[in-house]
């Protein structure tokens, strides 16, 4: 795979044992190929039916569990035109699926059978069922805080948990020793193939509006890869001349904790680490410093939108709300439907707007 450094934007080949470039920038899929509807292969309803416009197609036969192709619900929320696009329902119950299954294909074809990672509770599920799938053996690294629905879920597939005190960002600080001392690292947040995985849900959307893209698109951000991989996405389409203009992209995140929020509003062009100043019901978002900060405020500010906060308060009442239609997801996610009544006001309420849940409401259920 041909990578560029989001940072120096040095390009190479792809290494797994070096998993950023010597400037600390994150590797990302070089842009490559025009994208070709005809290239689509609609013998899958997954991420491989975008084999082609991935560039993988030599992974001829993956080892799948079927992520992709997730439902877009339209629901009444207020007077907006509102969608929701279910990414909970992935195979392990996280838009993350999207990107491992990608991934862990990618790393096993490579010959790589020993991984790493750290996370929350989401990838590190996530990657703990592909590993399984694929035959690779998997160490995630948790703060032991995490949710134990997610904590569980990890060991259920067979990787090795190691639970971390502290703070989510001790679990980092943790899997990069081990990455010093050789481990790959197959981190959603650095993985180049993670990313390009990301990019199928923009493909996957355009599909389903019948060739077009929203007005606005709302994504729950913690690292941001769904966000970047929306944002790369379309702007593959932008440059294929299939789509007339980016959907605006605003990021949501929880008060207490925003950085990429802080750094919009203060026309940062980078994202400074800062301290949360609570535990959030949001803690799949729980990211002191996002890795590809850079890329994501270059893609908010290029697609019109913005970083929003809401409230705890704001995310419970809409946990249930989502929960009254039918919808079950994690309070992580409902932060982005929290942040709705924003987006109106800057979007105009007969903006065609789709927000991406990205985990089930199983993983972290809140008590009445």
């Amino acid at each position: 795979m041909q990578i560029i450094c989001d940072r120096c934007h040095q390009t190479g080949e792809f290494d797994p044992y070096i998993f950023r470039c010597a400037c600390g920038g994150a590797w990302e899929p070089v842009e490559s190929l025009l994208f070709d509807p005809a290239s689509i292969d609609p013998a899958y309803s997954s991420v491989w039916r975008y084999r082609d416009p991935m560039g993988l197609a030599e992974i001829r036969e993956p080892l799948s569990l079927g992520a992709g192709w997730t439902p877009l619900v339209d629901v009444p929320w207020g007077d907006m035109h509102t969608s929701f696009k279910l990414e909970y329902m992935a195979p392990s119950g996280s838009f993350k699926d999207r990107g491992t299954e990608v991934e862990a294909n990618f790393l096993a074809a490579m010959g790589i059978r020993d991984v790493v990672e750290d996370s929350s509770g989401n990838a590190g599920a996530s990657l703990a069922a592909y590993a399984a799938r694929t035959g690779l053996h998997a160490a995630i690294y948790a703060p032991d805080s995490a949710s134990p629905a997610k904590l569980a879920q990890i060991e259920v597939y067979g990787a090795e948990l190691r639970r971390i005190p502290g703070p989510r960002s001790e679990a980092t600080r943790a899997v990069l020793q081990a990455v010093e001392a050789g481990a790959v690292y197959a981190s959603h947040a650095y993985n180049p193939a993670y990313l390009l995985g990301q990019q199928t849900f923009a493909w996957e959307l355009w599909e389903q509006l019948g060739g077009d893209a929203p007005d606005v698109l709302v994504i729950p951000v913690g690292q941001g890869g769904l966000l970047l991989g929306a944002w790369l996405g379309f702007r593959r389409l932008l440059q294929a001349g299939l789509i007339a203009r980016l959907p605006r992209l605003y990021a949501a995140q929880p008060e207490i904790l925003a950085p990429i929020v802080h750094a919009f509003n203060a026309g940062a062009e980078e994202i400074e680490e800062i301290t949360p100043t609570g535990k959030s019901l949001a803690e799949g978002l729980a990211i002191v410093k996002p890795v590809r900060g850079r890329r994501i405020l270059q893609a908010l500010h290029e697609s019109g939108g913005a970083g929003l906060t809401v409230s705890e308060a704001q995310i419970g009442a809409a946990y249930y709300q989502l929960a009254e239609n039918g919808l079950f997801a994690e309070p992580s996610s409902a932060a982005a439907a929290a942040a709705l009544p924003q987006v109106r006001q800057l979007a105009g309420k007969n903006a065609k707007i789709i927000v991406a849940l990205t985990g089930s409401g199983l993983k972290s259920p809140l008590e009445n």
